[in-house]
């Protein structure tokens, strides 16, 4: 009987799905709106509303792996430089938390906070606060532009320095895209499963520029063979491109060193040729179903490959 890989592909997202820890889902949400309130009542008037991104806004989230962030905009003078504004808020929440266990620690454009884990959770909460400060006075609220702080080397830029982006338009970009966020979700599972450290921004920015246009067959592997195929043929060529919707001078790609192209593109090249081989076991092997939140899949006795124990990242 031939492998239904649509089929496996979809029991592979059904029991990644955020709803099967909303439990935990839900504890991250009710700390992010404890630091937003604590950041409103600090800051009042010097910002604009705090607004959520990361995967979780952009329904790119799996239960392995995904980002509550919180972003801050600040009006352009409520402070002289951005490593003041990012210093502030450190100190702050540094204070606000004191004596509690919590963990407040500087990052490469952000603040993280770190919650005691809690008894039946695998994880503590852990929140990411995103200060960012708009380019001009009064300005943030007709373009979302905001400047943020590089507080460490990181996408090629240098620790003190800044960049441009509109957190606002990397959301939208991917609104409506359903089919696109499959895509996305599937191959963000690939990399947790196997460790890879290529950025989710530049497999979700590639995705959604591969299956631009697309018309071909509608089911999920088809659709994932293709931007496998098109990852394979063009990820690791220097006319290769990936603009930042934030920011269109900013090129994501033109960070990635030329090593970890040749080796997206190996990847790739390796995972079809060996599910074109053999799909009823690569498939499974290089995208597995969460089997904690699986009600009816059982492994074959007879096919042995890796399996892991991590669970949110």
């Amino acid at each position: 009987m031939n492998f239904d890989k649509n089929k496996h592909l979809r029991e592979v997202l059904d029991t990644h799905k955020m709803c099967h820890i909303q439990d935990f889902v839900n504890k991250v949400k009710n700390r992010r709106e404890e630091i937003k309130t604590k950041m409103h009542n600090h800051y009042g008037s010097d910002k604009y509303s705090s607004f959520g991104s990361g995967s979780f806004a952009k329904h790119t989230a799996t239960n392995v792996k995904f980002d509550l962030d919180l972003v801050e905009p600040f009006k352009h003078n409520a402070f002289g430089t951005l490593q003041e504004m990012f210093d502030s808020i450190h100190d702050f929440l540094t204070e606000e938390y004191k004596n509690s266990n919590v963990t407040i620690r500087k990052q490469k454009v952000s603040i993280g906070v770190s919650f005691p884990i809690e008894e039946g959770d695998e994880k503590p909460v852990e929140i990411d606060v995103v200060p960012g400060r708009e380019l001009s006075d009064d300005d943030y609220l007709d373009s979302h532009d905001l400047n943020l702080y590089f507080n460490e080397d990181h996408w090629g830029f240098k620790k003190g320095t800044s960049q441009k982006t509109n957190i606002q338009k990397q959301i939208s970009h991917i609104e409506g895209k359903s089919n696109e966020r499959k895509i996305i979700r599937l191959l963000k599972i690939w990399k947790k499963q196997k460790d890879k450290k290529y950025k989710s921004f530049v497999i979700e920015l590639a995705v959604i520029k591969a299956l631009d246009g697309y018309d071909g067959d509608n089911g999920l592997w088809p659709r994932l063979k293709f931007t496998m195929e098109y990852l394979r043929d063009h990820i690791a060529e220097s006319s290769f491109h990936l603009y930042d919707p934030g920011n269109t001078n900013n090129d994501v790609i033109a960070a990635m060193q030329d090593y970890d192209r040749q080796s997206f593109k190996s990847d790739m090249e390796s995972m079809l040729n060996n599910i074109d081989s053999n799909p009823n076991v690569y498939l499974p092997y290089y995208f597995k179903v969460n089997e904690r939140y699986s009600g009816y899949k059982e492994k074959d006795a007879g096919t042995a490959y890796p399996t892991s124990t991590k669970r949110f990242g």
